[in-house]
């Protein structure tokens, strides 16, 4: 059966920094073709299928929607994943039954950042700074390496639903 998770997650920007949030992320997710429980899945919007990592085979998973928007300082991002999913035990761990969201969800978004403190002083690689949000983990900010300039601050981690 056809099934769809939404991941959302919100950013807060100073005015130094240049924000993008990127179209690649992680997901766990229980996967239909190697029948294991928890693999972490590759995913990129506009990809038709996904990359579980546990052996980097295509697995029936992409996004189907993503979108990001602007609201003031606060930078929002919405996206749907959509799977093929049935119910089935682990390979390895038989005792391990699938679910159609994963018995512990996981999702990692990156983005990239730049600064416009740096820019204005002439460095030439003010927006290569790479970031990533994680559920599961304690929300955190992000700083300038080069100059200290506070860029990007974290309330609260990546939400994720199952929505049908």
């Amino acid at each position: 059966m056809l099934s769809h998770v939404e991941v959302t997650a919100r950013v807060t920007v100073t005015p130094a920094a240049h924000f993008v949030w990127s179209n690649r992320l992680d997901f766990v997710h229980d996967c239909l073709v190697c029948l294991r429980v928890g693999r972490v899945v590759q995913l990129q919007h506009g990809m038709p299928y996904g990359l579980c990592t546990g052996d980097e085979h295509p697995a029936p998973v992409r996004v189907s929607a993503f979108d990001a928007a602007e609201h003031g300082a606060e930078r929002r991002l919405r996206c749907r994943i959509t799977s093929w999913w049935a119910p089935f035990s682990d390979s390895a761990e038989p005792e391990v039954q699938a679910s159609e969201l994963t018995a512990e969800p996981w999702v990692r978004l990156h983005y990239r950042v730049g600064c416009h403190t740096c820019r204005d002083n002439g460095v030439g690689e003010w927006l290569g700074i790479e970031g990533d949000l994680k559920s599961g983990a304690a929300p955190a900010g992000r700083a300038c390496p080069r100059c200290g300039t506070e860029l990007v601050s974290v309330a609260a981690v990546p939400e994720i639903d199952l929505v049908g």
